[in-house]
Formats: structure tokens, C-alpha cells, sequence
């Protein structure tokens, strides 16, 4: 019976790390979206770098600017994905593709209302991380509205 009782006790636990994870399988799904979207004004640099698994291959990460929003892309030759694999996403002022409840200037309330708890939570941040994965999603507060939002995605 005492057996039981700690498995009981452990639920609760469990219910956590899978809610965080469908927040975390609903951001990169929204991730996606914004990925998607064509940008008025886009800028766009490159810088090279070195692959780490390839010795003497020279990858590139693009980094494209839009109004209120910035994304870093990998790009190699080697690489599964030939379109590139997302690093980050940071989003700094009001988009069409977010949803309302987590756009620029949205309440702290109603963000955790829809995602549910975050990983990890401060006075000026909210933090929504996967277990499975090293990605994370990261809101910068300002009182209790949402300033910017950072994807990040990390890969070896």
C-alpha cells in the first residue's frame, strides 16, 4: 500500500512536466507560424562559421531582421534540413501571427491562463522549457505585460 501512496504523491509531478511540454509543442508550433510569414522590410546579414562536425566545412547563420522581430537561421551544406534550422526568435513588438493572449503588451494572467505554469518564473520573466529538449521559450515582463518574447532552439 505505501508503494501506491508515493506513485500517488509523483502524479502531480508528472502532470507538470507534460503540461509543459504541450506549452512547449504549442509554442514551436506558433514558433513556426512567425517563421513562415513573409517581413516588410527585411534585412538580412550573414556571418560564417565553423562546423563542428565537419572539419574544414564553413556553415553560415543568416540573421533576418523584420519590425519587431529578429530571426537567426543555421545554414549548412551537411545539415538534414537544407532550409536551415531555426537558433532564434525574438519578437519585440506586436505581430498578426501571434495569438492574443501572448502578443506584445498581453497580461501575465492570461499568458499562464493559456500555457499553464512555467518552468521557471520571475518578477521580469516567464520561462517555458522542454525536458525532451533544450528548447526553451522566454518572456521579458515589464510589470505584469509582456515586453518580448525568445525562442531559442539549441542543436550539437
Amino acid at each position: 500500500m505505501k508503494l501506491h501512496i508515493w506513485w500517488l504523491l509523483l502524479l502531480p509531478l508528472a502532470g507538470c512536466a507534460s503540461q509543459q511540454e504541450q506549452a512547449m509543442r504549442w509554442l514551436n508550433d506558433i514558433a513556426e507560424q512567425l517563421l513562415a510569414r513573409e517581413c516588410e522590410q527585411p534585412q538580412l546579414s550573414y556571418r560564417q562559421v565553423e562546423n563542428p562536425h565537419v572539419p574544414g566545412l564553413i556553415d553560415e547563420v543568416e540573421t533576418l531582421r523584420c519590425p519587431g522581430l529578429v530571426v537567426q537561421t543555421y545554414l549548412s551544406e551537411a545539415a538534414a534540413n537544407p532550409n536551415g534550422m531555426p537558433l532564434l526568435l525574438l519578437v519585440s513588438a506586436p505581430q498578426s501571427g501571434l495569438p492574443s493572449f501572448m502578443n506584445i503588451g498581453a497580461d501575465r494572467a492570461g499568458l499562464v491562463a493559456e500555457l499553464g505554469r512555467p518552468a521557471r518564473e520571475g518578477r521580469q520573466l516567464l520561462r517555458y522549457q522542454s525536458r525532451e529538449t533544450t528548447e526553451n521559450v522566454t518572456f521579458r515582463m515589464e510589470g505584469d505585460r509582456i515586453a518580448s518574447i525568445r525562442w531559442e532552439w539549441y542543436f550539437d
